[in-house]
C-alpha cells in the first residue's frame, strides 16, 4: 500500500477525533497546516519528555520563518574556522533573531547556510551546539533540543518523500539538523546524567538523530492502521510499547506473572524496530514484540499515558497485543532501501556557534570535543554494532581543472583562429567559483618570442572563447590556457608545462598511430577489441584496419570511434586455438599530400591459445565496474598512472592525482564470463595497493576476490598466498573478522593467484572489490595483466602457473624457520625478515632456484619476540608477505 506520513492516514485521524489533519507542504510556498493535538501528560514532565522540541513539518517552519525575516547583511567574522573537528561559526549577525513572544531563537537555517559557505555537501546531518551563555527557544520554556529532518527518499518508514536541503545550503546530501542549545545545559561528562532514567548528553544527540528515521510508523490492527505504537506528538514511541527500551522512548516491558509486566529498561539504545527502520537489520531478524492494553492498578500509582515518560520499576496489571514486522510492512509498505542496500555508515558535522566578537573558549571545545568523540563509539554500540558514524570535517579548497581541444596545424594562411575552453569546478570541502575575468591565454609567434595575454570572455557559466592572430605560411605558434578561482591559490593552466603548438603551412608529416599489440589471445575471449590511438595535426580524414587470417585475402573494416583521437574494432570472431590473425592501422590526413601512415607495415600477428590475458592497452576488455552497496560509490577507471609492465595501462581503484581515493567506497571490478574452467586452472593477476590500515593485521579499508557461480551470490575467494589483514569495522558493508588485503603490498607490483579449480565446468564471474570507509585515503589499488591459465597449460611439468608458497613454519618460531612452494621457471627467491615498521631485520635466504617444487630452512636472528613479516620475492618481484610470530 502506499506510504503515509501519521499526519496524513485518514483512517486513523477518522478514529482520532479530536485531531485535525493537514498536509505538510516541503516546497516553496510554505503553508502553514495544523498539528495533531498532543494528549495531556498526568504527571510533570522529565527527561526527553521536556527536553525534545522536534516537530513533523518544523524544517519548513523554519525555512517560512528564515526568509520571512527582514534582509540581513552579515557581518565579517574574525572567529569562524574548523578547530580539529569542529566547525566554529562566529554570529555574523543573521544567526539569531527574537520572536513575537519576546524568544530568542537561533536560525539554523542561516547558520547551515554559513557552514556551507566553507564546506562541501559531505554530511548527512548537522549538530548546532551554542557557546556556553547561549541559548535558544525551540517551541516550549523546556524543550533542551530539537531535530529538523529535511529530506527523505526512504519508503516504508511512515513519512512522505519531502526535500527542503537546498533552502539549508545543502545541493543533495543534508538529511537533517539538530539543535542541541547551549552547552551549559549538559552536564561535564557525555556519559552523566541527572537520574538513572534521564537521558546522557548522549542520549540527546541520539535522540535527536534518530528522528530522521523515527518514530512515525503506523501498524495494521485487523485492516486498519493504527497509531498504537506511537506516544507524544505521534513522533516518539508509546510509553506502553515494548520496544527494547528505545531512547526514542517507549520502554522494555517484562513479564512479571500472569497479566503482570514491569518496566526492566530505558534508553538502552536503538531497539530492533529503530533498527529496522533505520536500515540497519534486515525485516526478517526483527522478532515479535508487544503493547500493553488496559493497563491498570499502576505501581507506583499515577495516571499514566502513552506519551508519558519511560522509567524503570513501574509495574501494571494489563494484558499484551502482539505484533509482527509484516504488519508494520502492512500499514506503510516495505522499507526501500531494505537494510542490504541502505547506508549503515553516517557522517555528521558538528557546529559550534559563538557571539559576534568572540571565538570559541577552550573549555567549550575540550566539552564539545569530548561529546563528539564520544558520539562515535556510543552510536556503534547503540546500533549493535550495525551503524556507525563519522564526524571529521572536510575543509580543503576544491580544484579547476581546464578542458580543450587543442588547435590543428593549418595549411590556411592568413586567417584568425577562434579557441574556446571550458573551466570546470571540482569541490571539495570548501566551495569555489571561476573567477571568469582570470581566463586567458598566453601565446607567442614564433616561439622563441615573448608571450602575449590575450583575455577570454564567458559565453556561458563556464565556458570561454577568444580569437588568436593570423600567421603567415611557415610560421608556428605556442600557447597555453589558465584561469583561477575566486579564492586565492587555486589556479589551473593547460598544459600544466609546456605549451600547445601549431604551425601554419603546406603539410608533410604522416599521422601518428600508437597501438600495443595483442600477440596471443585465448579463443573465449574473442573477438578481441584493438584499440589505436591516431593523430595528426592537421586532421583526420580516413582510419581502417586491413586483417588477414592465417596467411589468406587481406581484408579491410572500417573502425568506431572511441574516444576523441581513438578507435576500435573487435575482430577473430570464431577463431580456434593455433589459428593467427594478422592486422594493421591504416590512417590517413586531411592534407593536400594525403599523406599516409600505418601501425606496423609488416603487419601484426595475434595467435589464439587456449590460456587468456588482459593486458588492457586496448581498452576495458568485457570488464565492468560499478558500485555495489546501495550509496557507497565507485572509483575503478583504466589509468596510465601506473602498469605492469611500466608505460601501459592498468585499472586503478582511486585517483590519478595526490589525493587519494575518495571515501565511502564499494567499488567492484568484474570479470567477464569464465567458462571451460578444468581442475589446476588458476585466475593469475598483477596488483598493487596502498589502503588505510587500522594495524598490522586489521583494516578500515581492504580489497578483495569474490566470485559469482552461475550468476548465484557473490562469495569470498582466498588466493593462494592468502589476505594480509581482516576488517575491523562490523557495518554493512564492512563485515567484521572477514579478510582482505590492506596497509601496503610494498615498493613495486606483485602477483597473486586464486586456484579455480572448484568450478570446474561452471560459469563463473571474478570481482575485485575494494571497500573504503568515510575517512582518509590512500593510493589505492591497481590491478593489470589479469589472465586466466587453465590446468596443464603452464609449460612446466609438475610447475603451476604462478609461484605458490605454504605458510613459513613453525609458527609461532624460536630458533628456525622454514619455507617450501613451487615455482612455474627458474628464478632468483629472495626471502627476507621485515618488523611491523618495515624495517628489514635478517635476510633469510637468497639464491637461484629451478622451476618446480622447493624447501628452505634458515635460522632466525637474534631479534626480540613479536610480530615480524617474512616476504617473499622472485626476480625481485614481491610474491609474498606473511607473518610471523616469534618467541623467546
Amino acid at each position: 500500500m502506499p506510504v503515509r506520513s501519521p499526519l496524513k492516514t485518514a483512517v486513523v485521524l477518522a478514529a482520532l477525533a479530536t485531531i485535525t489533519a493537514g498536509a505538510i507542504a516541503y516546497a516553496a510556498p510554505l503553508p502553514q497546516g495544523p498539528r495533531p493535538a498532543v494528549p495531556a501528560r498526568a504527571l510533570p514532565a522529565r527527561g526527553v519528555d521536556a527536553a525534545c522540541g522536534t516537530g513533523l513539518g518544523s524544517a519548513s517552519d523554519l525555512l517560512r520563518a528564515h526568509y520571512g525575516r527582514a534582509a540581513l547583511t552579515a557581518l565579517p567574522t574574525t572567529y569562524s574556522s574548523d578547530v580539529d573537528s569542529i566547525a566554529v561559526l562566529e554570529d555574523d549577525g543573521t544567526f539569531f533573531y527574537t520572536d513575537k513572544g519576546g524568544n530568542v531563537i537561533a536560525d539554523p537555517t542561516a547558520i547551515a547556510q554559513a557552514f556551507y559557505r566553507t564546506h562541501g555537501d559531505d554530511y548527512d546531518a548537522l549538530a548546532i551546539w551554542l557557546a556556553s551563555g547561549q541559548t535558544t527557544f525551540l517551541g516550549s520554556p523546556t524543550a533542551l533540543a530539537a531535530s529538523f529532518p529535511l529530506r527523505n527518499d526512504v519508503l516504508g518508514i511512515g513519512l512522505d518523500a519531502y526535500d527542503v536541503g537546498a533552502g539549508f545550503g545543502s545541493p543533495a546530501r543534508l538529511q537533517n539538523i539538530v539543535s542541541m542549545n547551549g552547552l551549559q545545559k549538559y552536564q561535564s561528562s557525555p556519559w552523566a546524567s541527572a537520574d538513572p532514567d534521564s537521558f546522557t548528553t548522549l542520549d540527546f544527540l541520539g535522540h535527536e538523530f534518530g528522528h530522521r528515521w523515527l518514530a512515525y510508523i503506523l501498524i495494521d490492527s485487523l485492516g486498519t492502521p493504527s497509531t498504537r505504537l506511537l506516544g507524544r506528538a505521534f513522533q516518539h514511541w508509546n510509553f506502553f510499547a515494548d520496544v527494547d527500551g528505545s531512547i526514542m522512548e517507549g520502554s522494555d516491558w517484562d513479564t512479571a506473572g500472569v497479566d503482570s509486566f514491569r518496566t526492566v529498561g530505558v534508553t538502552e539504545g536503538y531497539g530492533r524496530l529503530d533498527q529496522y527502520l533505520m536500515g540497519l537489520r534486515p525485516a526478517a531478524a526483527v522478532d515479535s514484540f508487544f503493547t500493553i492494553e488496559d493497563p491498570t492498578d499502576f505501581q507506583p500509582p499515577a495516571a499514566y499515558v502513552p506519551g508519558s515518560d519511560p522509567f524503570v520499576g513501574l509495574g501494571c496489571r494489563a494484558r499484551a497485543a502482539w505484533w509482527q514486522i509484516g504488519q508494520v510492512e502492512a500499514a506503510n509498505g516495505p522499507r526501500v532501501p531494505d537494510a542490504a542496500h541502505a547506508p549503515h555508515a553516517f557522517r555528521l558535522g558538528f557546529i559550534l556557534v559563538t557571539p559576534h566578537g568572540s571565538g570559541a573558549t577552550a573549555a567549550d571545545l575540550a566539552k564539545l570535543d569530548s561529546i563528539r568523540t564520544d558520539f562515535e563509539p556510543y552510536f556503534a554500540t547503540a546500533t549493535a554494532g550495525l551503524g556507525s558514524v563519522s564526524d571529521a570535517l572536510t575543509s580543503h579548497l576544491g580544484r579547476l581543472d581546464i578542458v580543450h581541444a587543442p588547435l590543428h596545424d593549418s595549411e590556411d594562411a592568413g586567417v584568425i583562429r577562434p579557441i574556446g575552453a571550458r573551466v570546470v569546478v571540482e569541490q571539495a570541502g570548501i566551495p569555489i567559483a571561476v573567477d571568469p575575468a582570470s581566463v586567458h591565454v598566453l601565446w607567442r609567434s614564433p616561439p622563441s618570442g615573448p608571450f602575449t595575454t590575450i583575455a577570454m570572455s564567458a559565453v556561458t557559466a563556464d565556458s570561454f572563447a577568444a580569437t588568436l592572430p593570423a600567421l603567415p605560411p611557415g610560421a608556428t605558434a605556442q600557447y597555453s590556457i589558465e584561469a583561477a578561482a575566486d579564492s586565492a591559490g587555486v589556479t589551473a593552466r593547460l598544459p600544466a608545462a609546456g605549451t600547445f603548438e601549431y604551425h601554419v603551412g603546406p603539410d608533410t608529416i604522416p599521422p601518428a598511430i600508437a597501438h600495443a599489440p595483442v600477440l596471443r589471445q585465448g579463443a573465449a575471449r574473442l573477438p578481441q577489441t584493438l584499440l589505436a590511438r591516431v593523430t595528426d595535426n592537421l586532421g583526420l580524414d580516413s582510419v581502417r584496419v586491413e586483417y588477414a587470417v592465417d596467411g589468406g585475402p587481406v581484408a579491410s573494416a572500417a573502425l568506431a570511434p572511441a574516444g576523441a583521437d581513438s578507435f576500435a574494432v573487435a575482430l577473430g570472431a570464431g577463431l580456434l586455438p593455433g589459428q593467427k590473425l594478422a592486422y594493421r592501422f591504416v590512417a590517413r590526413d586531411r592534407s593536400a599530400a594525403h599523406n599516409v601512415a600505418y601501425s606496423n607495415a609488416a603487419f601484426d600477428t595475434l595467435r589464439v591459445q587456449q590460456d587468456w590475458t588482459d593486458e588492457f592497452e586496448n581498452g576495458a576488455d568485457g570488464f565492468q565496474h560499478q558500485g555495489y552497496w546501495f550509496s557507497y560509490r565507485d572509483a575503478w577507471h583504466l589509468s596510465q598512472r601506473e602498469s605492469s609492465p611500466a608505460g601501459g595501462t592498468a585499472w586503478v581503484c582511486g585517483r590519478d592525482d595526490s589525493l587519494g581515493y575518495p571515501p565511502h567506497l564499494d567499488a567492484t571490478l568484474i570479470t567477464p564470463a569464465i567458462t571451460g574452467i578444468t581442475p589446476g586452472t588458476q585466475l593469475v593477476f598483477d596488483h598493487r595497493w596502498e589502503l588505510e590500515q587500522a594495524d598490522a593485521t586489521h583494516a578500515f579499508d581492504g580489497a578483495r576476490l569474490e566470485a559469482s557461480v552461475n550468476g548465484g551470490a557473490w562469495q569470498v575467494l582466498t588466493p593462494l598466498a592468502g589476505y594480509t589483514h581482516q576488517f575491523i569495522v562490523n557495518s554493512n558493508p564492512f563485515q567484521a573478522g572477514t579478510p582482505c588485503w590492506s596497509g601496503s603490498s610494498g615498493a613495486g607490483w606483485r602477483t597473486d593467484a586464486v586456484d579455480l579449480s572448484a568450478f570446474a565446468g561452471a560459469n563463473v564471474r571474478v570481482r575485485f572489490r575494494m571497500l573504503a570507509d568515510d575517512l582518509v585515503g590512500y593510493r589505492g589499488w591497481s590491478v593489470d595483466r589479469v589472465r586466466l591459465v587453465y590446468g596443464g597449460s603452464s609449460g612446466v611439468p609438475g610447475a603451476p602457473a604462478i609461484a605458490q608458497f605454504a605458510r613459513p613454519w613453525p609458527n609461532p618460531a624460536r630458533d628456525a624457520l622454514h619455507l617450501s612452494g613451487t615455482l612455474p621457471r627458474a628464478g632468483t627467491l629472495t626471502w627476507e625478515l621485515f618488523d611491523p615498521a618495515g624495517r628489514r631485520v635478517a635476510a633469510l635466504w637468497r639464491g637461484r632456484l629451478s622451476a618446480g617444487a622447493f624447501a628452505l630452512a634458515a635460522p632466525l636472528p637474534p631479534a626480540r619476540a613479536g610480530l615480524y613479516f617474512a616476504r617473499v620475492t622472485l626476480d625481485e618481484q614481491t610474491m609474498a608477505s606473511q607473518r610471523v610470530a616469534v618467541v623467546r
